[in-house]
């Protein structure tokens, strides 16, 4: 299939050139890694990745040359002594780090599924996904040494962790499981392993919200990759001389697709920082010479909310990833002097919408990309197609009989989700008849083409994160004194994330104290799940004259709920 890669205005194009062309022909693509070795002899002393440390400092770069080689040491010992073959499942779990990057090269490298596990995910759920994903093999930091030996007596098919860090200190089991330093891959081949890998095969097996409590693990393969490195590198005009910037986990796609997979893509380079810092962020950027930020949820938010600092312009950055746009879009692009590219995309799609960089219409997400052919459903009857009325020129605020459930159907084979693991009636369920994809999104479309996301439909996003309500409500129903509970989003003013709102009934006789019920819950769960808000209905949730619950009476803020930013508890993320 040819693709049409459109022209751009000079203005948002980056300094440099294309090395490996425009990813036209979807005949001729090839996983990412090829194109790494390419570099590798095209231009190996070019800088690809470095990563900062917690204060923002980078002393490590590492060039397409060191790189290639250093993820073939590791691919090579993976398959030579480990049992990593193609289309066994290899862990990493770490903040992000060097070994990070090489770990997911040397995966694609031999021909391996990549199981990126969320750097917040502890306990129960976490075991889950080790167990799961038949995982045999699993790659950590040391900060993470202590979740995985929690859990260790349960899990049941991982032979091997390999440990980043002072050798010295890596211990030579955990709970029976060998346990290796990373530095043990130094005594393999740096030659490139010659896996025929192709973008037909499976490249990650990625978990995300789940609707049972537990995450669901999302496969996709090579080809899909390709599909989202090719319209960001088209939509923001990245070339060889680009430096994107990621403060995002490479547990994410953003950060590895956008990040690391789009730098190999054009020849540029990429940095990653382990950690967002409002105060420090364009100060970074600038130090870094970064040209692209990739942003999530409320990061806008806190940006816009910091105190102004010298910072504020003085930076390269050319364009910006925000999805959604921040609310106050003109003023947020005059203050920082840059241009904010909204766009549309999923775990399971990848990037459906993208909005071009010479269109001034606020609060679009944009157009549907080529590779894919995409409708609204009525979401109280999902056979039925919505014809778009609604003008965005007259109305900026859509009506409700404009919005509708998001239906995606992949025009390119192997670009998208390939299945849900281990679940065949969910992947049965996630698409018709006539392959559409149900993406659970609520989305207005106008009349001027535009698609206006709008937001979940029966999830939440809580600081970049899917949250299924039921997982927080199948958590929350394990504390003692809780007898019901029901967890809603809850969307505060010109703020672009939800909150999570907790509405609980206690057992006969028993008492709650909110602080101690987040305290006990941050014990069990990522930080992203711990409610806001709290509110106990005493005489049980107010009900309608046919004994439903009045769902939009409980998402209500009153004078009986507990706000957890009322207070001095603070939980942090790794």
């Amino acid at each position: 299939m040819e693709l049409l890669f459109k022209p751009r205005d000079p203005k948002y194009i980056g300094k440099g050139t294309l090395p490996f062309g425009t990813f036209e022909d979807t005949n001729e693509w090839q996983p990412l890694t090829r194109y790494l070795e390419k570099g590798a002899e095209m231009f190996p002393d070019k800088t690809l990745f470095s990563v900062a440390d917690r204060d923002g400092n980078i002393s490590n770069n590492f060039t397409y040359e060191q790189t290639n080689s250093w993820a073939n040491q590791v691919a090579n010992g993976l398959r030579g002594d480990f049992g990593i073959e193609k289309g066994e499942k290899v862990g990493i779990y770490m903040l992000n780090s060097p070994e990070y990057v090489v770990s997911i090269l040397a995966c694609h490298k031999t021909g391996a599924v990549q199981v990126p596990i969320n750097k917040d995910e502890k306990g129960e759920r976490l075991a889950y996904v080790i167990n799961y994903s038949e995982m045999i093999v699993l790659i950590v930091d040391s900060e993470s040494v202590e979740f995985i030996e929690e859990i260790a007596d349960s899990l049941e098919n991982l032979h091997t962790i390999f440990m980043t860090g002072d050798p010295d200190s890596v211990p030579k089991e955990i709970a029976g499981i060998k346990t290796l330093s990373f530095s043990t891959f130094k005594n393999y081949s740096s030659e490139n392993t010659g896996v025929d890998v192709t973008t037909k095969d499976a490249e990650r097996c990625m978990f995300t919200s789940g609707t049972t409590g537990m995450p669901k693990g999302v496969s996709r393969n090579h080809g899909g990759v390709v599909l989202t490195v090719r319209g960001f590198i088209q939509q923001h005009g990245i070339r060889s001389e680009d430096v994107l910037m990621s403060v995002l986990t490479l547990g994410h796609a953003n950060a590895q697709v956008m990040g690391l997979f789009s730098a190999i893509g054009a020849g540029a380079s990429v940095v990653f920082f382990p950690r967002f810092s409002a105060s420090n962020f364009w100060k970074w950027a600038a130090e870094c010479g970064a040209t692209y930020v990739g942003m999530l949820g409320a990061i806008a938010e806190y940006l816009w909310a910091a105190e102004p600092t010298e910072w504020d312009k003085k930076h390269s950055i050319r364009t910006v990833l925000a999805g959604p746009s921040p609310r106050n879009l003109e003023e947020f692009q005059n203050r920082f002097n840059t241009r904010v590219i909204d766009g549309y995309g999923s775990t399971e799609m990848g990037m459906v919408l993208w909005k071009d960089p010479e269109d001034q219409r606020l609060g679009s997400s944009g157009y549907p990309m080529e590779g894919y052919y995409v409708e609204l459903r009525n979401p109280k009857n999902t056979s039925k197609v919505m014809r778009p009325f609604w003008d965005p020129t007259e109305n900026p605020t859509p009506p409700d009989e404009a919005k509708g459930l998001l239906f995606i159907k992949p025009l390119i084979p192997h670009t998208t989700l390939n299945e849900y693991f281990k679940d065949e009636r969910r992947t049965t369920e996630a698409f018709d008849d006539d392959g559409f994809f149900n993406s659970d999104d609520l989305v207005a479309a106008g009349i001027d083409g535009r698609f206006y996301f709008q937001g979940r439909y029966s999830r939440i996003r809580v600081s970049g994160e899917n949250v299924d309500p039921i997982a927080v409500q199948d958590v929350a129903m394990q504390y003692d004194s809780i007898q019901e509970g029901i967890a809603v989003g809850i969307r505060l003013p010109n703020v672009a994330d939800d909150e999570v709102k907790l509405n609980i009934t206690l057992k006969k006789g028993a008492s709650f104290d909110p602080i101690e019920f987040s305290k006990w819950m941050a014990e069990l769960a990522p930080v992203f799940m711990i409610p806001r808000f709290i509110e106990v209905y005493e005489d049980g949730f107010p009900i309608t004259s046919t004994q439903k619950i009045r769902v939009a009476e409980i998402k209500e803020i009153s004078d009986k709920t507990w706000d957890r930013n009322t207070t001095d508890l603070k939980f942090r993320t790794r």
